[in-house]
């Protein structure tokens, strides 16, 4: 996967839209929109980082879609969210959606059910 996939997985995943996007980093949505088309856009190393802290990825991430172990971070996750991210790393691209997909639909129901 490249930039603009994992840009859109990461939108997808917390529920970004590109104008959103567009007024935390001060990048036009028209060239938000060249880098998620697939046309092999690259962004500058300025936007990128600009993209990833607003975000809150890295730009390794955003680039290659690192996987966490290949990360080094101060990061500490329990047992059980690595596994889970193990496990998930190891789905066809259609699964990983479809994970995606169902954990936004869960959201959502979440904070429509949920007491103010």
């Amino acid at each position: 996967m490249g930039f603009g996939e994992n840009l859109h997985n990461e939108l997808v995943f917390q529920d970004v839209q590109i104008k959103e996007l567009s007024a935390r980093t001060g990048i036009k949505k028209s060239t938000l929109d060249k880098y998620l088309s697939g046309n092999k856009s690259q962004p500058s190393v300025e936007n990128a980082v600009k993209i990833a802290d607003s975000l809150g990825v890295t730009v390794e991430y955003l680039v290659k879609g690192v996987a966490l172990s290949d990360i080094n971070s101060n990061l500490t996750l329990s047992g059980e969210y690595k596994l889970l991210i193990e496990q998930y790393h190891q789905l066809s691209d259609f699964n990983k959606q479809t994970v995606r997909d169902l954990t936004q639909s869960l959201l959502k129901r979440q904070k429509q059910f949920s007491p103010s």
